[in-house]
């Protein structure tokens, strides 16, 4: 017998101990199935789903692990708990979703967002999912454009396509999502327009530039032809074209004028309809509820006293052909309406349930908006909260924008909160403030503001002026029907629409 070379037995040897060290291992190499993961791309021939042996405890980061599909419903469609999904995965906002580390790993119209998965019935578990970047009906055509580099961190012009079709613009800047800021200027006050981005001026292009509108500008003599949405609250700018009675001048594009404190990218999301088709007029909502009178899901369209408000909402909407459609009903429970989510500089969390101003804006409100990540439908997000306190006193409700981002769930505007304790009891009151604000969101700015500073851009809506010097346009200094208003500033009893203000709410496409 020939006796093995001495290579051949170190060799023979080391793929022993290789053998041995596997096989005797404390840590075995769990099967494909059990796996950990933070992707659908890591787990072949099956999915990334929750980890069984990981913690479930309320708002612990939620542990995954490669497993067997199970029955169930596929990525983007509804939910209600982690055993409706295929993959175990039922995020707070309603839909099923795929697990992910970055954008690389989602879907060309999907982005990989912060969100919460629906883990028990009192557990909502952090993660990063694919969710859709936007959600409209099928006639909605929708243009995303990343311009690298486009902010300086100061002063920036941003072109924009001039045509008539309705059309909204919504800007995002890419390397800053941080909103507060503690420092305000000249020690003190509150900012017109907070970072990341602020949009300065609107103008058209061309051999004869018109200004639209220019937000150091007094409008009270002379309304902005298209006005932009610009205040403390507003995190991601919005640009509807055009918003006004007249038609906007000249063809050759126009030109944002916008300023931020950060350098970076900026992506830019155009939506509008396609040439020739109508929208319904029914309006879908996702309502959510923070921790307001003890509201939890009840019925097709929520406890009776929201029931109540949203037959207000039927009956004044129904004017401009509009109706209340479906409603979603969504719990936000556990801990995380009294926790709220951590801010990116370490300071300490106020919570959702009673929003307070600090730096002089609602700070947890773009986290709170941000829960809708991931929807999946087309809908207008409504957030109940106790209460909601700012430097100006309690608001009512609060729209992310006007209009708000369209079928964009999960950014930092996506949504209207509501102070549902201040209401309690006055259903028709709630009902005429939710038309209030879905009005904004849906496109409709005040007739005048509170000290009679500016008026909308349409012609056929009273404006009201501060005669007396108090500052404040009372409905006295108003024209004839501005109290009776649905859009008068001080929200009284008023629940009026004006032709043009009918023709700017059928437009808005989040409509079915």
């Amino acid at each position: 017998m020939t006796r093995p070379s001495a290579n051949a037995a170190r060799t023979l040897g080391l793929v022993l101990m290789a053998w041995l060290a596997a096989g005797c291992s404390d840590e075995p190499t769990p099967p494909d199935d059990e796996r950990p993961c933070t992707r659908a791309a890591d787990c072949e021939g099956g999915v990334c789903a929750p980890d069984p042996a990981g913690p479930h405890e309320d708002l612990a980061p939620l542990e995954l692990a490669c497993a067997e599909p199970a029955d169930g419903a596929a990525p983007g469609e509804p939910c209600e708990a982690a055993g409706d999904c295929a993959n175990g995965l039922c995020l707070l906002a309603g839909a099923c979703a795929d697990a992910c580390a970055a954008d690389a790993d989602c879907g060309d119209r999907e982005r990989c967002q912060d969100a919460f998965a629906r883990t028990g019935d009192d557990a909502l578990q952090p993660l990063t999912a694919c969710v859709s970047r936007v959600d409209l009906p099928g006639d909605a055509e929708v243009d995303v454009e990343v311009r690298e580099a486009a902010l300086s961190g100061g002063s920036d012009a941003v072109e924009l396509a001039g045509d008539q079709a309705p059309a909204l613009f919504v800007l995002e800047h890419l390397d800053d999502a941080y909103w507060p800021d503690p420092e305000l200027p000249d020690g003190g006050g509150v900012r017109t327009c907070r970072p990341p981005l602020c949009p300065d001026s609107l103008r058209t292009l061309g051999a004869s530039p018109v200004t639209l509108w220019d937000s150091s500008a007094d409008s009270s003599t002379t309304p902005a032809l298209n006005p932009v949405s610009v205040g403390a609250h507003v995190l991601v700018p919005t640009v509807w074209l055009p918003n006004g009675s007249a038609p906007l001048p000249g063809n050759d594009g126009l030109e944002l004028s916008v300023t931020s404190e950060l350098p970076g990218d900026l992506r830019v999301t155009r939506l509008s309809r396609a040439p020739g088709s109508r929208s319904g007029g029914g309006l879908d909502l996702n309502v959510f509820y923070v921790g307001a009178l003890d509201w939890v899901p009840t019925g097709s369209r929520g406890p009776p006293e929201l029931e109540q408000a949203l037959d207000e909402v039927d009956r004044i909407f129904d004017q401009a052909g509009l109706f209340v459609r479906e409603v979603r009903q969504i719990a936000v429970v556990g801990a995380l309406p009294q926790t709220g989510t951590t801010f990116p500089d370490g300071d300490p969390k106020q919570g959702f349930q009673f929003l307070q101003g600090r730096f002089g804006v609602l700070a947890e409100l773009p986290a709170l908006f941000e829960l809708s990540a991931g929807a999946a439908n087309t809908a207008v997000n409504l957030f109940f909260v106790a209460d909601i306190e700012s430097s100006t006193g309690e608001l009512e409700g609060l729209s992310g924008g006007i209009p708000g981002p369209f079928g964009m769930h999960g950014t930092g505007s996506s949504g209207i909160v509501f102070a549902a304790d201040m209401m309690q009891g006055d259903p028709d009151t709630m009902g005429r403030t939710l038309a209030h604000e879905l009005a904004h969101f849906l496109g409709l700015f005040h007739i005048s503001e509170a000290d009679g500073s500016a008026h909308d851009p349409l012609d056929d809506t009273a404006e009201c002026r501060d005669l007396n010097g108090d500052g404040v346009a009372a409905p006295g200094e108003c024209g004839d029907g501005a109290a009776d208003n649905l859009m008068f500033w001080a929200k009284a009893e008023g629940t009026a629409l004006s032709a043009e203000q009918i023709r700017v709410l059928q437009q808005a496409l989040v409509l079915h």
